[in-house]
């Protein structure tokens, strides 16, 4: 038998438990088939751009299934809750690339169990206990705790519900995020938003877009740019035949009602194309192949590009993945493609970790990349709010 088929024969029989037979198992069982799968039409199809496309089919299915059954990929027990803390440890022992999506799940999972078993949490994330943990851990928890909080209020309206319950809901949703989330972090819960509304109830966008509207403009943005995440990975863009070239781009264009909205979907876009695919830079650049040009008329790609990083770092240290990413140079010939790659991608990636990132880290901001603005000006305020707070010290007592 030959390798590939030896190792489908054996992920499959690996799946097959009791658990296999109820539907998140037969579901998992699925995509580890589909992930073989992936690997087999990757090596047999001709052409770079098609190999391109099933590698970058074959991360998404990896990253999705390491957040949705990160129970089952970190051996947890059924009917017993686990410390925080024993969750990360496990987490880490996955690998850099596996431990960032899973730690996503490790927050989504913990969120919701405590919420299932303790009713509305208070100070998941920053209670003494949670001072504790890994700063590597704490952007990947965040999102995944405002994951579970988004799905839980959202699924408690739906578009015929009165506009005071879905204000209602979405205030829940925001003091949630507010009595759970670190100093620094609450962008990365807050956008989770976007991502839950876009992928579980799209009938609710337009909505949800209107109802922040009267809350506050810095929540649209970060609602926005969980849409545009969530178009990454939405199931209609999933599978290659339906991605290639990149969906994704046309429709973060499209669904957003104004500018702002458009800026932060696309820079959501290219933000989980970047996560996803950080291992294989020529996905990346097999993207602005096709769609540079588009991109490049906001400067959403670099502003996309330099936020992943950025998040990345944080989330690994000193990770190889990046680092080899950062040295990536473009295999094409096409001058255009190599001036976009250099000018678009690779000098704001490497600009943003040597200049942007730890200004960020310094004033805890971290969670400002999970929205679309001006890096260099976000940390010139910052620099200059520092320097007026040495001058004009509060003073106590």
């Amino acid at each position: 038998m030959h390798r590939p088929q030896r190792a489908m024969v054996d992920r499959t029989f690996d799946a097959i438990t009791l658990d296999a037979f109820t539907p998140r198992g037969m579901m998992r069982m699925a995509l580890n088939v589909m992930q073989q799968s992936a690997e087999t039409f990757r090596v047999l199809m001709p052409g770079q751009d098609s190999r391109v496309v099933w590698q970058e089919f074959r991360n998404k299915l990896q990253a999705f299934d390491l957040f949705e059954h990160v129970d089952s990929e970190l051996r947890l027990p059924s009917g017993t809750s686990l410390p925080l803390t024993e969750l990360i440890e496990r987490t880490s022992a996955l690998g850099a690339y596996r431990a960032v999506w899973a730690m996503e799940g490790v927050g989504h999972y913990y969120a919701e169990t405590f919420y299932s078993r303790n009713g509305v949490p208070q100070n998941l994330l920053r209670s003494e206990n949670a001072s504790a943990l890994p700063a590597i851990s704490m952007t990947a928890l965040h999102a995944g705790m405002g994951l579970a909080f988004a799905n839980r209020l959202l699924g408690t309206v739906n578009p015929q519900s009165p506009a005071s319950e879905i204000q209602r809901a979405l205030e829940q949703f925001i003091a949630l995020c507010q009595d759970n989330s670190r100093r620094g972090y609450i962008g990365a819960t807050y956008e989770s938003l976007g991502l839950v509304a876009r992928n579980l109830y799209p009938q609710m966008v337009q909505i949800i877009d209107r109802q922040l509207s009267e809350i506050s403009d810095l929540l649209v943005d970060y609602f926005w740019h969980g849409v545009g995440r969530a178009i990454y990975f939405a199931p209609t863009n999933f599978l290659p035949f339906n991605n290639a070239p990149w969906r994704g781009v046309e429709m973060s264009r499209r669904e957003p009602a104004n500018e702002s909205g458009r800026l932060n979907a696309l820079a959501g876009l290219v933000w989980a194309a970047m996560l996803v695919n950080i291992r294989q830079p020529e996905i990346v650049e097999t993207l602005l192949k096709h769609h540079g040009n588009e991109l490049i008329q906001s400067d959403s790609l670099s502003n996309g590009a330099s936020s992943a990083v950025m998040i990345w770092r944080d989330s690994t240290i000193d990770d190889s993945y990046l680092d080899a990413f950062c040295q990536y140079q473009p295999k094409s010939s096409d001058a255009g493609l190599i001036d976009l790659w250099t000018n678009q991608v690779l000098r704001p990636c490497q600009d943003a970790l040597q200049h942007i990132y730890p200004v960020l880290k310094e004033h805890d901001y971290l969670g400002e990349t999970f929205r679309y603005q001006s890096l260099p000006e976000l940390v010139a305020r910052l620099k200059r709010e520092s320097v007026e707070a040495r001058r004009h010290p509060v003073l106590s007592g």
